[in-house]
C-alpha cells in the first residue's frame, strides 16, 4: 500500500511491530513516502507530532493568473535590458508590455532615504568609485549617463539610451515607486542591506500607500532579512531564502516532503534556473587572474553545474503549485532559456531582464 501527498503516515508507539514485521518508509520519484512489507496503516496522523497532511491551495495572486505554458512575467529591475534599471522608466515600461509583478532593490543613502538601486557602489551604472550609502542627500543622488550598460548582458542585451525615457536618468526613490506604481501591479521588493530599521522603514511607506497586499518581500540570499521582513509586516508575502530552499530540497531527495511544511505563510519558491550555458560566461577568469582568481571562479562553474543538476525538479514544482506556494524561477533572456522553463512542469512565474519580449513569445506560442 502506497501513501500519496496528502496521506498521513504514523507509527503506533503503543504496539511496537516485531522485528519481522517492521514498516519501512521510503521515498519514491516524486519525492512521496512508500512503505514496504507491511500492513500497517499508512493514512492516520502521526501519533507524536498529530501532524497533518499539507492543504492543497490555489496560487495567491498575481501567480493565480499563471496557466500551463504560460506563466507570469516578472521582471528583474523592472526590465533593465529593456529600459533603465530600477527606474520609473523601467517600471511604466514593463507595465505597458503587460508585466503584473516587478522586482526592484532597495539601498538607502547617508540621510537614510531608501532608493530604488541595486548596487552598494556607483561604479557600474556610473563609473563613480562611491558608496550609495555615503550619498549625503536625495539632492546629491546624481543622473545615471546618457547610455547604460544592460544590467544583465545576456540574450543579445544592448546598451540602453536613458535620455530616450522620462525619467530615465533619475534614481528613484522608493516612496515614488510605492506611489507610481498602477494599483494592480505588485512588486517584489528586495532590500540588499540586512538593517531592520530599513525593513521597518519601508514597511511603514508600504502601508500609507495602502500596499501591503501587492508587495512581495525579502532577499533571496538572506535569512535574516527574510525574518526582518516577517517581523515588520506579518502576514506579508515572502521570499524564501535560499536556506530554506536547499532544506526543502534535502526533504524532498530523501522522500520525506509529507513532512515538509511552510516555514511562514505567503512564501515564493524562488531559484535560479542555471539554463543551457548562459553561466558559462559569468565563469571566465579576468585577464592576467591571479591562482585564487582562476580557483575560484573553477569553483563557481562547478556549483553552477551542481545547481543545473540539482534544481529542475518538475514533480517539486508541481507539488508546490498545488499547495498554493508559486515557483519562480530567475533570470532567464533568451528565447532557449524560456523554452528550457516550459518544458518543466509547475513553474509559475519567470524573471526576466527582457518583459517585452518574453511576453511577445508567450503569445507567439500560444497562437503557434
Amino acid at each position: 500500500m502506497d501513501c500519496d501527498s496528502d496521506s498521513e503516515a504514523v507509527w503506533n508507539l503503543e504496539e511496537r511491530p516485531s522485528k519481522s514485521s517492521r514498516v519501512y518508509l521510503r521515498g519514491d520519484s516524486n519525492g512521496f513516502c512508500k512503505h514496504t512489507p507491511l500492513q500497517e496503516t499508512c493514512h492516520t496522523a502521526l501519533s507524536a507530532t498529530r501532524m497533518g497532511p499539507l492543504e492543497r491551495n490555489p496560487l495567491p495572486p498575481p501567480f493565480n493568473k499563471a496557466r500551463p505554458g504560460a506563466p507570469i512575467v516578472v521582471s528583474h529591475r523592472a526590465g533593465g535590458n529593456e529600459a533603465p534599471e530600477n527606474t520609473l522608466a523601467a517600471l511604466r515600461h514593463a507595465e505597458k508590455a503587460g508585466s503584473k509583478l516587478m522586482q526592484m532593490d532597495i539601498l538607502q543613502i547617508a540621510d537614510g532615504t531608501p532608493i530604488v538601486y541595486h548596487d552598494p557602489s556607483l561604479k557600474r551604472t556610473h563609473g563613480m568609485d562611491l558608496e550609495v550609502k555615503k550619498i549625503p542627500t536625495v539632492a546629491d543622488l546624481p543622473p545615471f549617463p546618457e547610455v547604460l550598460e544592460p544590467c544583465l548582458a545576456i540574450g543579445g542585451a544592448k546598451p540602453i539610451h536613458t535620455t530616450a525615457f522620462k525619467y530615465g536618468r533619475r534614481i528613484a526613490l522608493v516612496k515614488e515607486l510605492l506611489d507610481e506604481a498602477a494599483p494592480d501591479t505588485f512588486l517584489l521588493l528586495e532590500f540588499w542591506e540586512e538593517d531592520k530599521e530599513l525593513v521597518e522603514k519601508v514597511v511603514h511607506m508600504i502601508k500609507d500607500a495602502g500596499r501591503s497586499e501587492t508587495v512581495i518581500l525579502g532577499n533571496p540570499f538572506s535569512t535574516k532579512t527574510w525574518q526582518f521582513c516577517k517581523e515588520a509586516l506579518p502576514g506579508v508575502s515572502t521570499i524564501l531564502p535560499l536556506s530554506e530552499v536547499f532544506k526543502l530540497y534535502a526533504y524532498y531527495m530523501f522522500g520525506l516532503l509529507f513532512w515538509w511544511r511552510p516555514p511562514a505563510q505567503n512564501v515564493v519558491f524562488n531559484i535560479p534556473l542555471f539554463t543551457t550555458d548562459w553561466h558559462i560566461g559569468l565563469a571566465k577568469p579576468p585577464p592576467q587572474s591571479t591562482w585564487k582568481q582562476k580557483l575560484g571562479v573553477f569553483a563557481f562553474f562547478q556549483f553552477c553545474n551542481f545547481m543545473k543538476w540539482l534544481l529542475p525538479r518538475p514533480k517539486l514544482f508541481s507539488w508546490l503549485q498545488e499547495h498554493g506556494i508559486p515557483v519562480m524561477v530567475f533570470i532567464l533572456n533568451r528565447p532557449v532559456d524560456w523554452d528550457y522553463a516550459l518544458s518543466l512542469d509547475g513553474i509559475s512565474a519567470i524573471m526576466t531582464d527582457h518583459p517585452m519580449a518574453l511576453n511577445e513569445y508567450l503569445k507567439a506560442r500560444q497562437f503557434s
